[in-house]
């Protein structure tokens, strides 16, 4: 099972030749796309401590593009039109089970994570991630077949990591603070990274803008 865990990256711009350039070098294994105004590196990853994994990608990240600052996980939010159209389902069955209206065995449909706007025009809105565990376990509906994404609680575990600060070790050096698990998964990825350079641009999944490659 793949893990697939989408970070919100700011201040890259896919239209520039030498970033562009620097990412199939040195960050060839994300999948970059740039949605709604805002740039997303999808990390793929098949570890068993993905949290772990995917803080150690972000630090890579700000190694190869020392401007970049890896914000937070894209939770995906989505609305019952977006689910419906995904799931390729209708509205009403959407809306019905949303409400509670329509029987289901097992676990309610997942509570929404906010609501936009106001009064009549007020929009729900849930993470794509828990809909989909939902409908596989109700509806038998593999939408995304052997593709995970990360818990709630995981994605507040890695959102924690990404926001820590940094800190100066006894050789005066800037490290991150982070779990044992990242400091072990960094020596890996130096590895790569020194390996990618000597070799030169080999991409194996890097796509702009569309996504995944």
């Amino acid at each position: 099972m793949e893990t697939h865990i989408p970070l919100i990256v700011r201040n890259v711009d896919l239209d520039d030749d030498e970033t562009l350039e620097q990412l199939a070098i040195g960050l060839a294994d994300f999948g970059w796309q740039e949605t709604g105004g805002q740039v997303v590196a999808t990390f793929f990853t098949e570890s068993s401590d993905p949290v772990a994994a995917a803080a150690a990608a972000a630090l890579c990240i700000r190694r190869v593009l020392p401007q970049a600052s890896v914000e937070r996980v894209d939770e995906q939010f989505v609305s019952l039109g977006d689910i419906a159209a995904r799931a390729g389902l209708s509205h009403e069955a959407v809306r019905l089970w949303a409400a509670g209206k329509r029987r289901t065995t097992g676990a309610p449909f997942p509570a929404p994570r906010a609501e936009v706007g106001q009064g009549r025009t007020a929009t729900k809105i849930w993470t794509w991630p828990e809909v989909l565990v939902w409908l596989e376990a109700h509806y038998c509906l593999d939408l995304e077949p052997d593709t995970a994404y990360l818990t709630v609680r995981q994605v507040a575990q890695l959102n924690a990591l990404l926001q820590e600060p940094q800190k100066e070790n006894r050789q005066g050096r800037w490290q991150p603070v982070a779990t044992a698990g990242v400091t072990r998964t960094l020596a890996v990825v130096d590895a790569a990274l020194e390996e990618d350079v000597a070799s030169g641009p080999t991409v194996v999944r890097y796509a702009v803008p569309s996504g995944r490659g």
